[in-house]
C-alpha cells in the first residue's frame, strides 16, 4: 500500500533533495579579500588551490614594507625611495608553476578591484612585487638581495660591447617599445654564452624584454637588456615567462635592478 505524505513531509523531502543536489562551494575558486586604507593593505587571495596572504604597509611617506605568504613560503620586501634602497628576502623558498600563476592572478585581481591603489607606494609595492616574483623560474631558490637604487641608476651601459659577457648589463634600456637587439644569456652551468639577435617588444609573445610578467596593461613597464636576456633564455628552453627550467635563474637575478627602477620613471 502506498501511503500519502502530508504537505509538510513533501516540503521537507523536497528541501532535502535540493540540498543533496546542490554543489558544494569550490574552495579553490579565485577569491580576493582585501582591506585597505592610506597606510595599510591586508588580505588574502585564493587561486587554483594556492592561498596567498599579503600585508603591505606605508611606514613613511617614501618607504613601504610588504610580506607575501604563498602557501606558507614567506617573501619580505622593503622599498625606501627616500634612502634609495631596496631589499627583498625569499628566505630560501622556491615557488612552483601553480604558485607563480597565482601571483599573476593576484596582481590582476588587486589592480582590477582597487585600481586606485596603484597610485600609492604600498599598493604599487604589493602589485609590482607579485608581478616580479611571477617571472622567477619555477624552483629557483629565492635568496636575499639588496639593491642600491642610485648605484643601479648609474649602472647603465651605452652599448653591448661594454657589457660583461653573460653577466648583468646594468639597468640599460632598449630603444623604443619594439626593435631588435642581442639577447645574451648563459644556457647552463658550463658558463657558455649564447648571443642571439632577436626581436623584442609588444609584438612579441609575453612582451619579450619587458620588465614584467607578460603584456599586462597595469604598468607602462620598461624594456631593458637584462629583462630581454631573461625572456630569451626562457624562450630558448621552452615554456612561458613562468618556465620550470632553472637555467634562467641567473638572468632573473641580473634583471633585479632593472625591475626595481620601474617603481619610478626610468627609460
Amino acid at each position: 500500500m502506498i501511503k500519502h505524505l502530508g504537505l509538510a513531509a513533501v516540503f521537507a523531502l523536497t528541501i532535502a533533495g535540493c540540498a543533496e543536489d546542490a554543489a558544494p562551494p569550490d574552495p579553490s575558486a579565485p577569491a580576493l579579500e582585501l582591506d585597505a586604507d592610506d597606510t595599510l593593505i591586508t588580505g588574502s587571495f585564493v587561486h587554483a588551490g594556492s592561498v596567498i596572504g599579503f600585508r603591505s604597509e606605508l611606514t613613511a611617506p617614501a618607504r613601504a614594507v610588504l610580506q607575501l605568504d604563498v602557501n606558507g613560503a614567506v617573501l619580505d620586501v622593503t622599498l625606501d625611495l627616500g634612502a634609495q634602497t631596496y631589499s627583498d628576502d625569499g628566505h630560501l623558498n622556491a615557488l612552483d608553476l601553480d604558485e607563480l600563476a597565482a601571483l599573476v592572478a593576484l596582481r590582476d585581481a588587486v589592480a582590477e578591484a582597487r585600481p586606485e591603489l596603484l597610485d600609492t607606494l604600498h599598493g604599487k609595492l604589493l602589485v609590482r612585487h607579485a608581478d616580479r616574483m611571477a617571472e622567477a623560474p619555477a624552483g629557483v631558490t629565492l635568496r636575499k638581495q639588496f639593491i642600491d637604487i642610485a648605484a643601479a641608476q648609474a649602472s647603465r651601459f651605452e652599448n653591448r660591447a661594454d657589457a660583461d659577457g653573460c653577466g648583468g648589463d646594468g639597468a640599460t634600456c632598449l630603444w623604443g617599445t619594439n626593435g631588435w637587439d642581442y639577447a645574451v644569456y648563459d644556457p647552463g652551468s658550463d658558463g657558455t654564452c649564447v648571443w642571439k639577435w632577436a626581436q623584442y617588444g609588444e609584438n612579441e609573445p609575453n612582451c619579450s624584454g619587458r620588465c614584467g610578467s607578460g603584456c599586462n596593461h597595469w604598468f607602462d613597464d620598461d624594456y631593458t637588456w637584462d629583462c630581454f636576456d631573461h625572456d630569451r633564455c626562457v624562450t630558448h628552453f621552452g615554456g612561458s615567462v613562468m618556465s620550470d627550467n632553472g637555467n634562467c635563474g641567473d638572468e632573473f637575478w641580473d634583471a633585479s635592478d632593472d625591475y626595481v627602477l620601474t617603481y619610478g620613471p626610468w627609460c
